[in-house]
């Protein structure tokens, strides 16, 4: 499940708007991931997400909070249909995963263990704050998402990369669903 949430979170990613990239930025377009995203996301929207468990212990990881200025819910447009998908950062989840910080850093995961697996399986993601910078990935996988806030033509907005280059601007989320669905 983790697996598929952290892919479907990049593709999430892929698909959404460029037009919050700057001249210092690379835009990246993902158009064949799109629409199966776009079904992923929509599928969590609709309530068919597991329940969140803020009481799971994972070895080398402890309860983390989101920084205040990432919470609220925040909106795409759809590329496919005149409506706006939401983001939900708050306290300890983001998009309905509860986030862990690593505290171990000698901590080894391998994905291939089917022990580990087992043992960090549930809905739940690593989040660190860097430079500010809220990166975002799964237990398992070394790239994730990279939220950074901003400002476009003066609205309030979170700027997207996934990969190895947290420079490069996929996307935009905005705190209105109007300007979402402007931009």
């Amino acid at each position: 499940m983790k697996k598929s949430i952290f892919i479907s979170t990049i593709l999430f990613a892929g698909s959404l708007l460029t037009g919050c990239s700057s001249e210092k930025h690379v835009v990246n377009n993902s158009s064949s991931k799109v629409s199966s995203a776009a079904k992923y996301y929509s599928y969590l929207t609709k309530g068919h997400s597991n329940k969140i468990n803020l009481h799971l212990k994972y070895k080398g990881f402890k309860l983390a909070s989101t920084p205040i200025e990432y919470r609220g819910t925040w909106y795409r447009a759809n590329p496919y249909d005149k409506k706006a998908t939401k983001l939900v950062i708050a306290n300890h989840t983001i998009n309905g995963a509860a986030t862990y910080h690593q505290v171990d850093p000698n901590l080894k995961l391998d994905r291939h263990s089917e022990k580990q697996n087992k043992e960090y399986a549930g809905n739940a993601i690593a989040i660190n704050v860097d430079n500010n910078l809220l990166k975002t990935r799964s237990f398992f996988d070394t790239v994730g998402l990279v939220y950074k806030t901003g400002q476009f033509k003066g609205h309030p907005c979170l700027f997207i990369s996934y990969g190895t280059n947290p420079k490069a601007i996929n996307g935009a989320v905005f705190k209105d669903k109007g300007i979402a669905l402007k931009y």
